[in-house]
C-alpha cells in the first residue's frame, strides 16, 4: 500500500505505509508495556509481522487482543458471592432492603 502526498513544490513523493502501528505506538493504543506486547507476540497469542528489522501490529489484531473476554460465571458461583457480600453488609433497614430489592429487580427487568 502506497500513501501519495504533495509538498508545497507541487512535486509529488510516494512513500510505503507501515503495515501497521509500531510497538510503542501499540503500547500507548493499548496501555500494556513494550515487554508485554513482545512476550506476548512470542507466545503467539497477539498477531504481528516484522518488516525492516521492526514488528508491527495490526490495529485490528490489537483492538481484538486488548478486548476483555465476557465471563459467564456459574449460577453457583454467583450465589456464593451474593452469600459473601450479604455476610459483610452492614445491617438494613427495611425500607433500605426494599429500595435495593427494587432497584435489582427494575435493573433485572423483574417490575
Amino acid at each position: 500500500m502506497t500513501l501519495t502526498t504533495t509538498s508545497t513544490h507541487a512535486a509529488r513523493h510516494t512513500s510505503t505505509v507501515a503495515p501497521g502501528l509500531s510497538l510503542p505506538e501499540a503500547s500507548e493504543r493499548s496501555g500494556y508495556g513494550v515487554s508485554t506486547l513482545r512476550r506476548h507476540i512470542k507466545d503467539g497469542r497477539l498477531k504481528a509481522v516484522k518488516a525492516k528489522g521492526r514488528i508491527f501490529v495490526r490495529m485490528s489484531d490489537l483492538d481484538a487482543f486488548a478486548e476483555p473476554e465476557p465471563v459467564q460465571p456459574s449460577e453457583a458461583s454467583l450465589q456464593e458471592w451474593a452469600r459473601r457480600m450479604a455476610a459483610k453488609a452492614p445491617a438494613m433497614r427495611p425500607e433500605q432492603r426494599q429500595i435495593i430489592l427494587a432497584a435489582f429487580s427494575s435493573a433485572l427487568g423483574e417490575n
